[in-house]
């Protein structure tokens, strides 16, 4: 690979966070067609210069030279993206509420608000592609939501979505195979080397040295945030690279030395069946290391995941567990780190009883337990009090681990616990297990790299959910692993009845499918209260009947869309209540007699909500902290306008709510409309795509290019404008102003959003339901008035019922996560 030509060279990098240096002085040059494999232990700054070169973080110092030198002060993630530098990152940048084609359509679409007509089904049939041209048959279904794929599908997406840039020129993998198969490495490698074939570069992170090996034609060592070797990988062997990383090769010395003995059982599983695992009959005792294995998807995370729950329930028949349990994930961002707490309590959070003292936590003890395993393992940090996120993956992973060994369980699930760790920290893991061992612990171990499983005394092996093999002591290597994961399974025919029982399945599905949609307990808790509104006022189906109990419930659909935009971008509005009362008193009052100057007003409004937007992304400022000290500018604002109640609605808008459309009341037509237009605007437009993946993951959106201020400023104005639909509803619904009358709708719109199945985080929305839910939630104190319920009461009866709606849903969401 000689004589190529220059893409990038990087000069005496310098980055700096707080008191840590995590690059110093880092030079690398880079040239087309390159794979360049890099290494290096936990901490040692590799991930920070992949977020370098791809304009992620700016330098201290140093010079970013392509076909001439870069402007560092202005070099970003757009600038990276024109030179067409892309990158699939460690801790992965996919957005979970988004389809996996429009994960893909993130990084591909231009930076207009609109996409042409039928982007979507296109965009579908391209990422199939996309994925296709480096994992063949890949069976991924893009129109997925990426929170339902395996940690393993992400990474597969991840990857194909950086491959797939068009003007591709330099592809950073930054631990690409953590969490694949040995086939889907295999085809990795394939595809990288056709890439490279191309002219593309490639920087391969990876701690996984028979990789870097077998991937790659050069070698960079980082150590300390720089450069210490690099040269041709003909220059060096695995051996060597563990040298110069300063460890040494160890394998378990002890594996298989444990004698049976049915006394020291810890787990017996006898015909479990559950969800995907069949007939499951296994055993663990003390002192020994048993790992689960298998074809990806055999049911490995199903089992740890059955047993570990095990411990948290009175009886399992199939189950018996006699000891505590601990559980150790190698997905830490999703099942392992508390991201806004430090270190010290990221890894005593499950054995606080070990630092109590007459019934409160002796913080000299809690520090020297969390100490004792800080020294144990060896983190690369400042010291216990740093915060998690300040920690490169591996020490990360360090933290988890200590957590499952301090709480002295006598039983221990590590779940791929080495998955993004140095050679390094491996052995020193590997030490631990075999400490455990000598303790008279119990450790299963699933890991996604067959060599790992050499680690272990008894290996089982799954396939489809069963145990198929059992291999022990000596028979447990990768050849007799990767054999026994393709047995087939002897004797295992299909009845005559599989067909009906499949087709009965599938009617199930699409039934349970139904119940769990998140409009569904909204739009059921609708229809339930109308129907009982109607048996008790048969004239409330009438067409005018349906007016009057429904007009209430516009200015709450409105308000609730608003506070829906933000929610979904991870914030709160608990001003909206006031600010629909200023816009009241403007319509009555400033639009009533001066139109084009309460027209600016309104403007000036939604401008102001949007500016509420860029200072909570700017200033950092809990979004809940900047609207409650709006809502006293809201009401100040009202107030100078209109002191007292009064005013008028204006002709034009009581001729809209009065409107006589035809078969179906206008309350309920200007609810479906907003259920349309927002639903379009969230799930259909592509601007609305990016919306939801800021709620979701906003560092990907960003690293897309696309802009987190103005995405915010958008979603503010949004929520603005609903605002302003809400004001001017209440001012047609009442036909008068009142700064003061609406600041209950605060409550009502979070309590509304709750119902129709929105949640706090992630960017989870439902239009629909949001709209079912404020009619709903309009329609109950109209129920309760029927009813006679004293109206002192009413207020209390309707969060009884709310609170009642929303444990369904809780136990609903439950039974979906099972």
């Amino acid at each position: 690979m000689e004589n190529k030509n220059h893409f990038l060279r990087l000069e005496d990098i310098y980055k700096i966070f707080g008191h840590t240096i995590a690059l110093q002085g880092m030079s690398l040059d880079i040239n087309q067609g390159e794979i360049i494999g890099l290494v290096g232990p936990n901490g040692a700054g590799k991930s920070t210069l992949m977020k370098v070169i791809t304009g992620v973080y700016p330098i201290e110092k140093g010079r970013i030279v392509f076909d001439v030198e870069v402007n560092t002060d202005s070099y970003d993630a757009n600038q990276a993206k024109r030179a067409g530098i892309a990158c699939a990152y460690q801790e992965l940048s996919l957005c979970s509420n988004l389809s996996v084609y429009e994960n893909f359509m993130v990084n591909h679409l231009d930076h207009k608000p609109f996409g042409k007509m039928g982007w979507r089904k296109e965009a579908m049939v391209v990422s199939d592609e996309y994925l296709s041209e480096i994992f063949p048959n890949h069976g991924i279904d893009v129109k997925t939501k990426v929170s339902d794929l395996s940690l393993s599908q992400r990474q597969m997406v991840e990857i194909a979505r950086a491959a797939s840039y068009k003007g591709l020129k330099l592809l950073v993998l930054d631990e690409p195979t953590s969490s694949l198969t040995s086939n889907r490495i295999i085809q990795l490698h394939e595809s990288i080397k056709k890439l490279a074939d191309t002219g593309v570069s490639i920087i391969y992170i990876s701690h996984k040295l028979d990789e870097i090996d077998q991937a790659c034609d050069q070698v960079v060592i980082m150590k300390g945030g720089s450069c210490t070797w690099s040269g041709h990988i003909s220059e060096t062997s695995t051996e060597q690279i563990v040298e110069l990383l300063g460890g040494e090769v160890k394998t378990s010395s002890s594996r298989g030395e444990h004698v049976d003995n049915k006394n020291d059982t810890v787990l017996e599983i006898t015909d479990l069946c559950a969800g995907q695992l069949k007939n499951v009959n296994l055993a663990v005792r003390k002192g020994e290391i048993v790992g689960i294995a298998g074809l990806a998807g055999s049911g490995q995370k199903a089992l740890l995941k059955e047993i570990y729950s095990s411990g948290f329930r009175s009886k399992h028949s199939a189950i018996k567990l006699k000891s505590e349990i601990s559980y150790v994930s190698g997905d830490r961002n999703n099942e392992g780190v508390f991201k806004l707490w430090n270190i010290k309590d990221n890894i005593l959070v499950s054995s606080l009883k070990k630092s109590v003292s007459k019934g409160l936590i002796n913080r000299k003890k809690y520090d020297e337990n969390a100490q004792f395993w800080y020294d144990k393992l060896k983190f690369k940090a400042e010291g216990i009090d740093d915060d998690i996120t300040s920690l490169s993956g591996g020490n990360q992973q360090k933290a988890l681990i200590a957590r499952g060994l301090a709480n002295d369980s006598d039983l221990i699930i590590m779940n791929d616990p080495t998955c993004g760790v140095d050679i390094e920290t491996k052995q020193e893991i590997y030490k631990l297990f075999e400490e455990a061992k000598e303790q008279g612990k119990a450790v299963i171990l699933h890991s996604t790299e067959d060599l790992e499983m050499e680690q272990c005394d008894r290996v089982y092996v799954l396939h489809d959910g069963e145990v198929i093999s059992e291999l022990k002591g000596a028979e447990i290597n990768v050849k007799n692993l990767v054999t026994a994961s393709f047995k087939e399974i002897t004797g295992n025919t299909r009845s005559s009845s599989s067909a009906a029982d499949e087709n009965q399945s599938g009617i199930k599905d699409r039934l349970l499918s139904l119940l769990k949609s998140r409009s569904f307990l909204p739009i059921f808790t609708f229809l339930l209260i109308m129907g009982i509104n109607i048996a008790l006022k048969p004239r409330v189906l009438s067409y005018n009947g349906l007016t009057l109990l429904l007009g209430s419930a516009v200015p709450l659909v409105f308000i609730a869309l608003g506070q829906m935009f933000l929610v979904v971008s991870g914030g709160i509005d608990m001003g909206n209540g006031m600010a629909v009362g200023m816009v009241n008193v403007i319509v009555a009052f400033t639009v009533l007699n001066t139109p084009g100057l309460g027209v600016l007003f309104l403007i000036l409004f939604i401008m102001m909500y949007g500016a509420m937007g860029a200072m909570i992304h700017l200033t950092k400022i809990p979004a809940i902290v900047v609207t409650l000290g709006a809502s006293f500018i809201w009401l100040g604002l009202g107030l100078i306008i209109s002191p007292t109640p009064g005013g008028i609605a204006p002709t034009w808008l009581k001729a809209i709510f009065s409107f006589k459309f035809p078969f179906i009341p206008m309350p309920l037509v200007i609810s479906a409309l907003a259920a349309f237009l927002t639903f379009w605007i969230l799930k259909r437009s592509k601007y609305g795509m990016i919306i939801n993946g800021v709620g979701s993951n906003p560092a990907a959106i960003s690293r897309a290019g696309w802009s987190h201020l103005v995405a915010m400023v958008v979603i503010y104005m949004v929520s603005g404008l609903m605002v302003v639909l809400a004001g001017l509803s209440v001012t047609a619904v009442a036909n008068g102003g009142d700064t003061n009358a609406y600041a209950n709708y605060q409550m009502l719109s979070i309590a509304t959003i709750i119902l129709g199945g929105c949640e706090f985080k992630g960017g989870i929305s439902s239009p629909v339901g949001v709209v079912a839910g404020a009619l709903a939630i309009s329609s109950i104190s109209a129920m309760l008035t029927f009813l006679k319920i004293n109206s002192n009461l009413q207020t209390a009866v309707t969060g009884f019922i709310l609170i009642a709606a929303l444990a369904i849903k809780l136990v609903t969401k439950k039974g979906e996560a099972k």
